[in-house]
C-alpha cells in the first residue's frame, strides 16, 4: 500500500513540475502544460485519497456508488464484465 501511495505522490510532484515548466512557455504550449499538469495533480491526489480510504476502512470507493444487495461492477469478484 505504501508503494502505491508513494508512486501517486511522486506523480503529483511530476505534475507540479510540468505546471511549473509550462509557465516559461508561450501561448498554446503554456495552456496545454497548465491543463496537463493540473490534471496529473488532480488524478494523483484523488488516487491517493482512494488508497488511503481503502487502507483505513477496508472498503473500496466503488462500494459507495452501488446500493447494497445489487449487482455492482465495482465490487464484483468475477473479474469480467460479460458472463
Amino acid at each position: 500500500m505504501v508503494h502505491g501511495v508513494s508512486s501517486l505522490l511522486i506523480s503529483a510532484a511530476a505534475g507540479y513540475w510540468v505546471l511549473a515548466q509550462s509557465s516559461a512557455q508561450r501561448d498554446r504550449v503554456k495552456k496545454l502544460g497548465q491543463w496537463l499538469g493540473l490534471a496529473i495533480i488532480v488524478v494523483s491526489v484523488v488516487g491517493t485519497a482512494c488508497k488511503l480510504y481503502y487502507a483505513t476502512t477496508g472498503k473500496s470507493m466503488g462500494s459507495m456508488l452501488c446500493p447494497p444487495g445489487k449487482s455492482c461492477p465495482f465490487t464484483s469478484k468475477s473479474g469480467g464484465a460479460a458472463q
